[in-house]
């Protein structure tokens, strides 16, 4: 199975397994109008040199890293670039509603709470079930534990296990795992004829052959569990 593009309102996402067959499709799309100032080339796992690709006539920018529907990703294929955009976008919403806080006097711990879930939580928890497995997820962490720590006014180092019990709380971690398990249900559950399901089964094929993916991550993680 192989997925040629992605469409997403007015963006265009180009895949190829090959130099010739990228630049084979970008001859295509030529027919088409699009904006060229705004294409892009991101060349995965790729071993220099590699030939450039060419537009109109003009020669493409290649990138490292490249956000996608508020992903970034980044030419090795690794997700803790992604952890770290998060967090650092999830502490500039915390500063902001913090000042919020400040600014309209707001001192009722619930409405803090139910405004950090709706404008903080969201963010920190985009497609987490995706990035769950990263070694950077602990930044995420600290993003909570700062939040519930300043609410209740106490020091950093205060013990986060004590505070998450006076709210209730448990780690974002478990939140996260959740989200994964709920995931992994409905892929694992979709008929075989939808896109989800094939491209969870072509994961799973890659990581029986060796290669480290996040469905076989996700199966091996159920096991041990």
């Amino acid at each position: 199975m192989h997925v040629w593009l992605l469409l997403f309102v007015d963006d265009l996402v180009l895949t190829s397994e090959s130099e010739v067959g990228l630049q084979q499709q970008l001859n295509t799309l030529q027919q088409f109008c699009v904006e060229r100032e705004k294409n892009k080339v991101m060349v995965f796992n790729c071993v220099d040199p590699c030939q450039e690709f060419v537009f109109e006539g003009d020669i493409i920018e290649r990138v490292q890293t490249f956000k996608y529907l508020g992903i970034l990703f980044e030419t090795t294929q690794n997700l803790d670039m992604v952890v770290e955009h998060l967090a650092a976008t999830s502490r500039h919403s915390l500063f902001a509603l913090n000042h919020r806080y400040a600014k309209l006097r707001i001192m009722d711990v619930k409405l803090r709470c139910d405004l950090f879930n709706t404008l903080v939580h969201s963010t920190t928890s985009y497609v987490c079930e995706v990035w769950v497995d990263s070694k950077k997820r602990q930044v995420i962490e600290v993003v909570y534990q700062e939040f519930f720590k300043s609410l209740l006014g106490v020091q950093k180092i205060t013990n986060t296990s004590i505070v998450l019990v006076e709210f209730g709380k448990f780690p974002f971690e478990h939140f996260a795992w959740g989200q994964a398990l709920l995931y992994y249900n409905r892929v694992s559950t979709v008929t075989k004829d939808r896109i989800l399901r094939k491209a969870w089964e072509a994961q799973l094929a890659m990581f029986v052959a060796g290669k480290k993916y996040w469905a076989g991550f996700l199966k091996k993680w159920l096991l041990r569990n």
